[in-house]
């Protein structure tokens, strides 16, 4: 059996299995989860990495002593390590759900992927 290229222009969309497939209502359910998850993660992310230079150079906020002699600005930096450590964990736990739910989903439609 000749396999189809999903580079080939005669190839309808419909003829290919996986573009059935993520026009489920149950994929499209599992894109909006993550999305839902990741669009917030990366704005806070980028948010609470991009403050620390701004609030370093534009104001006097984090010059101040936090304690024994160590000023706001390292307590933000060695935050922004916490930070990331527990975002990357949440990721990997979060990410689990989201390849259990997928595989679930290949296992249901199985026997149309593998014509």
């Amino acid at each position: 059996m000749e396999q189809q290229s999903l580079y080939n222009s005669d190839v309808k969309p419909t003829e290919i299995p996986y573009q059935q497939l993520i026009q489920t209502q149950e994929f499209q359910a599992i894109v909006k989860q993550k999305k839902a998850f990741i669009l917030p993660v990366t704005i806070f992310f980028l948010t609470f990495y991009f403050v620390l230079p701004i609030l370093a150079a534009y104001t006097d906020v984090l010059k101040g002593e936090a304690f024994f002699g160590i000023t706001w600005a390292w307590v933000y930096a060695l935050m922004q390590f916490v930070v990331v450590w527990t975002g990357g964990i949440v990721y990997i736990k979060k990410s689990e759900k989201y390849d259990f739910l997928s595989r679930k989903l290949l296992q249901k439609y199985e026997k149309e992927l593998n014509k």
